[in-house]
């Protein structure tokens, strides 16, 4: 993963950040400290949550984890929770494989931001939660989970704007969906806390709504697998047609432009025949790939066919929608390919037709044909290449 100058400086400042407030909230630990019990079961349960994110396909995703977490900024010492927060991401980091990059921010983002709800929850609550008044406890609760949220989401939107052409309010961390899914999952750790501090064995009745909840996230999740291409991930056909008609008519109401890149791969027939379809469907995925690297957050990739791809890219002049296309094929045609039973590395290259609203046509389907036409001229001149409608 590439950072920005700018990038890393956040990068680096969130994590020394998060290591400099851990490492004083552990030394403020006493020699001998109660709360071992507590952190063990709240890091089991937190890590076994991790195991179980729900994607929602726009590059974010929900947690259950959050519930403890939350919990433990209640129930336990500063001192305990860093220690909760690494621990709980190891399994998930072991499962998913995330690059140590993102994982190590999200461990510093989640480490400030439960330190600062236990901070917000002490401040307006007493050392023995137990016996606080309900209106306090929840007065208490509300300032944690309030605190937990916005400083997780602010500071996942900010990289994500110096990583992307993203906005931070186009990252939709901050939509409705995502604040109070996650706004309910922490006020749920509040409940786990108070339930422990009655009796810890209740807080296994917590798990019951938690699955439920767990459940009813993957909803979204199934209608996104039903729009997507069974073989790359990409959106299908049919949904990309719905997207770009949704596209075509916010153009007209914003008067902003917008484009359309069709990509078809050179010489599929000839990898098929000569290395089998296994080998093809491998450069058919690794291009799928090339787009989530190469493209930006908010464009929409998806495939047309057997070799064919179309991309929609909102919000982007021809001009623009030029230099990522070369961008895509010369990513592309630099990528090596590694087919199971194949002797040689596989190379392949694509050639790609581009087509502008309004500069080319308005419409959805004159759009595709024009972009569509331009990706046979782009064949016929040799391949490799990206050519223009106009």
């Amino acid at each position: 993963m590439h950072l920005s100058g700018q990038a890393r400086a956040y990068y680096w400042t969130v994590l020394l950040a998060a290591v400099g407030v851990a490492g004083w909230s552990i030394g403020q630990l006493p020699a001998q400290v109660p709360g071992w019990e507590a952190f063990a079961v709240l890091t089991a349960l937190a890590a076994a949550a991790q195991l179980y994110i729900v994607e929602s396909g726009r590059n974010q995703s929900y947690r259950t984890a959050i519930a403890f977490i939350v919990a433990g900024a209640v129930v336990l010492r500063p001192g305990f929770l860093a220690g909760l927060v690494l621990l709980h991401y190891l399994p998930g980091w072991i499962k998913y494989r995330k690059k140590w990059l993102v994982q190590s921010f999200n461990i510093g983002n989640t480490t400030l931001a439960v330190l600062a709800a236990g901070a917000a929850f002490h401040a307006l609550s007493g050392a023995n939660v137990a016996g606080e008044p309900a209106g306090r406890y929840a007065l208490a609760g509300l300032a944690a989970v309030a605190t937990f949220v916005a400083i997780n989401h602010v500071l996942l939107a900010r990289m994500i704007e110096l990583t992307s052409d993203r906005s931070m309010r186009a990252t939709g961390l901050f939509s409705f969906e995502s604040l109070s899914t996650d706004l309910g999952l922490a006020a749920l750790g509040i409940g786990v806390a108070a339930f422990w501090s009655v009796n810890g064995w209740l807080i296994f009745f917590v798990l019951g709504p938690l699955l439920i909840i767990h459940r009813a996230l993957y909803v979204p999740q199934l209608r996104e697998l039903a729009q997507a291409d069974t073989k790359t991930g990409l959106m299908n056909a049919k949904e990309f047609e719905h997207t770009v008609d949704m596209e075509v008519a916010r153009a007209e109401r914003m008067q902003t432009p917008f484009s359309i890149l069709m990509v078809d791969l050179d010489h599929l027939r000839e990898i098929n025949n000569a290395h089998g379809h296994l080998a093809g469907d491998v450069v058919i995925r690794g291009i799928a790939e090339v787009f989530r690297e190469e493209l930006r957050r908010y464009d929409v990739p998806a495939r047309f066919g057997g070799d064919e791809f179309c991309i929609l890219l909102p919000e982007t002049p021809a001009v623009e929608a030029a230099r990522i296309a070369e961008r895509i094929r010369s990513a592309i045609a630099e990528r090596v390919f590694i087919a199971e039973g194949t002797s040689d590395p596989l190379r392949v290259t694509v050639s790609i037709g581009l087509a502008a609203s309004p500069a080319d046509a308005t419409s959805r389907q004159e759009l595709v044909h024009r972009a569509d036409l331009a990706a046979y001229r782009a064949k016929a001149e040799g391949g490799n290449r990206s050519v223009s409608a106009t």
